[in-house]
């Protein structure tokens, strides 16, 4: 008896969570933890491509294959968010420090991430249903909004990770610099060229500092120069980096004329936007919806 046939139940669903941690504690063993910095562009392109493949896939054959048809119900729902969940507060009780082995990096922790990405099919497969019902009833837009955002979000925030960059860029007054450093020491060319023609520091009365800024020009790729003042909490935005007030000679206090700047590049943080922004808007719409059905009792 195929155990995905309907009626759907739970229990096929907790024996594959249980499948896929097993099979991840071995992947982990002999391949060792998820490699996240290899799925750069365009590799993370190719996995999104796949991936999406396989749930257009999984969609369009659910009527012919069982378990395709389970893996959009509540019957996988349940158990993915259920061992996720599960794995999410082992992640927030353990330190996050992988020197500690395998519980201290949880993110490349091979049963969490095959969980995860069960859990991520599953949102996928459930936001199609309610898409392709859309024309049948406006009911489905609520729904359909807050699966396709949480789906949006997984993804993006997950495979956007390896395209980000934070990088410092070490400046001295009166020079230009195009090249930065990330934490491990390896130089980037930004496509940027930085020149820090001041650096100020104010302080209070017993020395501490109270504010302290780069007055910069900074040349983007199409050669226009922009001229700004960069400060903590007040960052520049150029060319898809976001420049911050980073650090400065300490020892040298007010009379610094080093200034350190961090310069972050998040290429897919938009569509994690667009994805939180389609949640909240789901949810605005049931508010909205649930209102009105008081109203009208």
């Amino acid at each position: 008896m195929n155990p995905f046939s309907k009626p759907f139940k739970l229990s096929p669903g907790f024996l594959l969570g249980g499948f896929l941690a097993l099979a991840g504690f071995l992947i982990q063993v002999l391949r060792g933890p998820v490699r996240w910095a290899s799925l750069v562009f365009p590799a993370n392109i190719a996995l999104l491509a796949l991936f999406l493949i396989f749930i257009l896939t999984a969609f369009l054959l659910r009527r012919r294959v069982s378990f395709f048809a389970w893996l959009g119900s509540s019957a996988a729902a349940v158990p993915s968010l259920a061992w996720t969940l599960v794995l999410t507060i082992i992640m927030g009780l353990t330190a996050q420090i992988p020197e500690r082995g395998w519980l201290g990096n949880m993110v490349t922790f091979w049963p969490f991430v095959l969980c995860y990405v069960w859990l991520t099919a599953v949102v996928g497969l459930v936001a199609l249903n309610h898409l392709t019902r859309l024309g049948r009833s406006w009911k489905e837009l609520t729904p359909a909004l807050n699966h396709l955002g949480l789906f949006v979000t997984l993804v993006c925030a997950t495979l956007g990770c390896s395209d980000k960059r934070t990088l410092e860029m070490t400046l001295h007054e009166g020079e230009t610099v195009s090249a930065a450093v990330d934490e491990n020491g390896n130089t980037y060319e930004t496509g940027l060229s930085v020149r820090l023609d001041d650096f100020t520091m104010e302080t209070y009365p017993n020395g501490m500092p109270k504010r302290f800024a780069s007055d910069v020009v900074v040349t983007d790729k199409s050669g226009k120069e922009i001229v700004e003042v960069i400060e903590v909490n007040k960052p520049l935005k150029v060319d898809g980096w976001k420049m911050y007030q980073y650090d400065y000679d300490s020892e040298a206090g007010p009379d610094s004329v080093i200034s350190v700047l961090q310069l972050v590049k998040d290429p897919w943080l938009p569509m994690v936007y667009v994805g939180i922004f389609m949640m909240i808007a789901g949810a605005f719409l049931m508010l909205f919806t649930g209102l009105r059905k008081e109203e009208a009792r």
